[in-house]
């Protein structure tokens, strides 16, 4: 975009009459102020909301808001998730930045009331920071890697950008870089069959730590629809801190879209 604040090339004599001079002025800065206008037109926002339950008893949990500002090719550019407890009070908020890497971006995620935060604190070329801050606050740098990689909700980008691959039935292998834990796990993704999610057309996905970690954890389900453009479900664990005992709620359900439960309050 032109800065305005550049110094304008002489003017032949019949152009330097200062109304002209004005007007050359004028032009500049409509034209500069068109393409800031351009731009802008390129980005849209788009709002989710998920609805949690703890998966074992169905008990509800929170409410996730996320609301994203996104690339012209659909990709997250900005993001600010604001979650909820049952009854309307905020819990947590995450703010995200997709610019300096697609699918690691930079965040911190605050629960003020376990005066915990994590998050991404730079992406460079060759290093990720992490930090994470409970009683005192802890740092850590790991390598950013060639090939795939995804950092917290980078991940569901990443699946986005994997789904051809996914769907030819390959196994797919990358990096999920963890704040929470200072480091990173290899992990996998595979296509786990098609069906009938709510009534339309879906398509489940697989993921599981490509070590001897998924005889521990559970494995992540998901549920996109067929095009893999919009995630319908999560199994998995959470992000967010249990109350009870200051860790993360190990299994949740997520539903994304659909009529809210009664259950949940926003305010």
């Amino acid at each position: 975009m032109m800065s305005w604040n550049l110094p304008l090339p002489a003017l032949p004599r019949s152009l330097s009459h200062p109304v002209s001079q004005h007007l050359s002025r004028l032009t500049l800065c409509v034209s500069a102020l068109l393409s800031a206008t351009a731009a802008q037109a390129q980005i849209t926002s788009e709002r989710i909301v998920g609805y949690v339950r703890d998966a074992a008893t169905q008990r509800y949990l929170y409410t996730e808001v996320h609301q994203l500002q996104l690339n012209r090719d659909g990709a997250p550019r900005s993001g600010l998730s604001v979650y909820y407890d049952p009854q309307g009070q905020e819990i947590a908020r995450k703010t995200l930045d997709y610019r300096a890497h697609r699918t690691v971006p930079v965040y911190k995620l605050e629960i003020p009331a376990q005066s915990y935060s994590e998050g991404i604190s730079a992406v460079a070329d060759e290093q990720v920071v992490l930090f994470k801050t409970s009683s005192a606050r802890q740092e850590a740098k790991v390598p950013l890697p060639e090939g795939d990689i995804a950092g917290d909700s980078g991940f569901n980008q990443l699946i986005m950008d994997l789904w051809p691959r996914l769907q030819r039935g390959q196994t797919v292998r990358f990096r999920l870089i963890v704040a929470g834990r200072l480091t990173d796990y290899a992990f996998r993704a595979r296509h786990a069959g098609e069906i009938t999610y709510q009534q339309q057309a879906a398509t489940r996905i697989r993921v599981e730590p490509d070590s001897v970690l998924r005889f521990l954890v559970d494995p992540i389900e998901l549920v996109y629809d067929r095009s893999g453009r919009r995630l319908l479900s999560y199994l998995g664990v959470s992000n967010i801190l249990d109350p009870s005992t200051g860790e993360v709620y190990r299994r949740v359900q997520i539903t994304y879209g659909g009529p809210a439960p009664a259950e949940a309050k926003l305010p």
